[in-house]
């Protein structure tokens, strides 16, 4: 039941187009999808995840009333969702190995907050209309 409901929501929110305008469905969407993975223990990935959809929900807002109001919508649904799983670990294998390899993870956040998500667009903070010239990208982490 626990894979069958995270590949659902896999599938609902990271279809080709990625994200579409950060509908309050969607926000809590991403949330339940988050509280399944943090039932699974996948911490790591469950970071990388939220790190960028941070950026998505900052970078999609109008204003931060409505960034701090998907904050909570996403927090409440992730915690929901957790305290209904935490005990269903049975498939935990599989749900973390298909989250990790959602199209998601191929964003790239960089310095000035700006981010790319996996289809070329970017997003950028709030009253900004390109990259910065400094910025650097920060994730994923370049090797050298």
């Amino acid at each position: 039941m626990m894979r069958k409901t995270a590949i659902f929501l896999m599938f609902f929110l990271f279809s080709p187009d990625v994200f579409a305008a950060g509908r309050s469905d969607e926000v809590e969407e991403m949330g339940h999808l988050a509280g399944v993975v943090m039932a699974c223990g996948a911490y790591r990935p469950l970071y990388q995840f939220e790190e960028i959809i941070s950026r998505y929900f900052s970078n999609t807002s109008s204003d931060m009333e409505i960034e701090k109001m998907k904050l909570r919508q996403y927090a409440q649904a992730k915690a929901g969702t957790f305290s209904i799983y935490r005990n269903k670990k049975d498939e935990c294998p599989e749900t973390v190995r298909d989250f990790i390899q959602m199209p998601i993870f191929k964003s790239e956040l960089y310095s000035d907050g700006s981010i790319r998500l996996p289809d070329g667009k970017f997003l950028y903070p709030r009253g900004q209309k390109k990259l910065a010239a400094d910025a650097e990208k920060i994730y994923p982490v370049q090797r050298r």
